[in-house]
């Protein structure tokens, strides 16, 4: 695939036997998004301190995790690492 986007209505992303297209296939074939920041095992804080269960992507590519203390996905502006202090305190 070159780098030039292709169109949102570009026929490779209808759904079948609709006049619909799939955004998220879009999005995820020509808006790259940037990998994990953080991996699976870190420390991280989310309103407490956490450890990330999952690491997976939204529908549109972009990096999702699951935490101990919640397991839905939460993107990378909900959280951040753990401090040293915060990682002795876990």
């Amino acid at each position: 695939m070159s780098d030039e986007k292709l169109p949102m209505d570009d026929e490779r992303y209808r759904i079948p036997g609709t006049n619909t297209f799939n955004l998220s296939a879009w999005s995820r074939e020509n808006e790259p998004k940037a990998p994990p920041q953080f991996k699976l095992g870190d420390i991280v804080v989310f309103t407490t301190t956490a450890e990330i269960t999952r690491v997976y992507q939204d529908v549109d590519g972009t990096p999702l995790y699951s935490l101990d203390i919640q397991p839905h996905g939460h993107n990378e502006e909900s959280i951040r690492p753990a401090t040293e202090e915060e990682k002795d305190n876990f």
